[in-house]
């Protein structure tokens, strides 16, 4: 028998297998034919577009990392860079606030934009080039 898809979340299953391996739910005993990954999903079971957007958007709030625990929640880089991101971002939105300490923020923010930009470059570098 060939592998087959689980239908509840997509991964290769081994044709001998009763569970998925990756969301163990019970898999139908007849097969389904496997589907080339299509231009929207990845192989490995993510959006970049997605990904992407999770990198983007939150980040202007002080949250970066969200794409990188999207695609990989293992991956200790994503947990890296939202620590990172929150401990540059908040102390810098509190010292914006008394006028006085404007000039105390701009460091923080520029430290902030750089760890965004390094989060960026290697959510695209990791999902586009290497494929993962």
């Amino acid at each position: 028998m060939a592998d087959r898809r689980c239908p509840n979340c997509g991964e290769l299953v081994p044709s001998n297998s009763i569970t998925c391996p990756k969301c163990f739910r019970k898999i139908p005993m007849e097969p389904e034919p496997v589907k080339e990954a299509q231009g929207k999903r990845r192989e490995s079971g993510y959006s970049i577009k997605l990904a992407l957007a999770l990198a983007i958007v939150p980040a202007l709030f002080g949250i970066l990392g969200l794409g990188q625990i999207y695609r990989n929640y293992r991956d200790l880089k994503g947990y890296i860079f939202l620590g990172a991101g929150l401990l540059f971002f908040v102390p810098a939105v509190f010292l914006v606030l008394p006028i006085i300490s404007v000039f105390l923020a701009i460091p923080l923010f520029v430290v902030y934009a750089v760890i965004f930009l390094v989060s960026i470059a290697d959510l695209v570098l990791s999902s586009v080039l290497f494929h993962r």
